[in-house]
């Protein structure tokens, strides 16, 4: 297990984009691949989007978001289960904007200054993390993955 939360906490340091997937109104699934943002203390995602894309939508249907954290090249990743989805304001704007600062300073880029979004078209939004998982598997007998289960992971686990 030991191995599965080191690799969650590389993934959290190194993602620059993950999955966003959310549920459209026929019940269908839609995955969106978005900048990854989140606060220091692992309660909140935070992501840039236009309130007429068909994620925002749903998201402002259901308040639902799952996120999976991977990389292709390596086993393991780090799913995440939010709720309470919805555009910020005031001061939880600032400290999502302080996020996504926090995200583009990890990859060597400038911060973007408050009017980016006041001029722009794009919303600010915040989801509560509710739950998180690392990925484990199951190796058979002649070496291949037999079985992937998740096993749920606490802030502790990810911030210690």
């Amino acid at each position: 297990m030991n191995q599965q939360i080191a690799r969650a906490l590389q993934l959290l340091k190194e993602t620059r984009h993950a999955s966003m997937a959310t549920v459209n109104e026929d019940g269908s699934p839609h995955n969106t691949p978005y900048f990854f943002m989140y606060d220091g203390a692992l309660q909140h995602l935070y992501w840039g989007s236009h309130p007429s894309s068909q994620h925002s939508k749903n998201i402002e249907r259901t308040g639902q978001i799952f996120v999976a954290l991977y990389d292709g090249n390596q086993l393991g990743g780090l799913y995440i289960q939010a709720q309470n989805s919805h555009i910020t304001e005031g001061e939880e704007f600032t400290a999502a904007l302080a996020a996504h600062n926090a995200a583009r300073a990890r990859f060597g880029k400038d911060p973007l200054p408050r009017e980016y979004y006041a001029k722009s078209e794009q919303e600010m939004y915040a989801a509560d993390i509710v739950q998180m998982w690392v990925n484990n598997w199951e190796i058979g007998v002649d070496g291949h993955v037999v079985r992937d289960y998740r096993t749920p992971v606490t802030l502790q686990d990810l911030l210690y």
